[in-house]
C-alpha cells in the first residue's frame, strides 16, 4: 500500500512539475511610426515612444494613440487577431506545451504633419 501511495504522489509531483514548466504563448505587439519617435499610448497608459515592443495579453481590441510634435495627433482602435494555431480550442495546447510559442503583431503608422499657419 505505501509503494502505491509513494508512487501516486511521484506521478502527481511529475505532472505539476510539467505543468509548471509550460511554454505558454508569448504576445507581443510592435509598433513603428514615420517619423519616429512618437510618443505611443496603448490604452490610455503611456508606453514609450516609436520604435517599441509591448506584451499583451488577449487577442482583442486596443486604443491606440501616437503623438509627435509638429505632428497630427492619430487615435486608432486596433484589433490583435490570434494566429490559427492560438486558436480555442488549440490555444490550450501552446498554453501547456513545454515549448514557447509567439505571437508577434506589427503595426505601422504614418504621422500627418501639423498644417501651417
Amino acid at each position: 500500500m505505501l509503494k502505491r501511495t509513494v508512487g501516486l504522489l511521484g506521478l502527481a509531483l511529475l505532472a505539476m512539475g510539467l505543468i509548471l514548466t509550460t511554454g505558454c504563448i508569448r504576445r507581443t505587439a510592435t509598433i513603428t511610426s514615420d517619423p519616429p519617435h512618437a510618443k505611443v499610448w496603448v490604452n490610455n497608459v503611456y508606453r514609450g515612444e516609436t520604435p517599441i515592443e509591448i506584451p499583451y495579453n488577449w487577442n482583442w481590441y486596443y486604443d491606440i494613440r501616437l503623438e509627435k510634435p509638429g505632428y497630427q495627433r492619430m487615435d486608432m482602435r486596433e484589433r490583435f487577431y490570434a494566429r490559427n494555431i492560438h486558436k480555442i480550442p488549440l490555444d490550450l495546447a501552446a498554453e501547456v506545451s513545454p515549448v514557447r510559442s509567439r505571437e508577434a503583431q506589427w503595426r505601422h503608422y504614418s504621422l500627418v504633419p501639423e498644417p501651417e499657419l
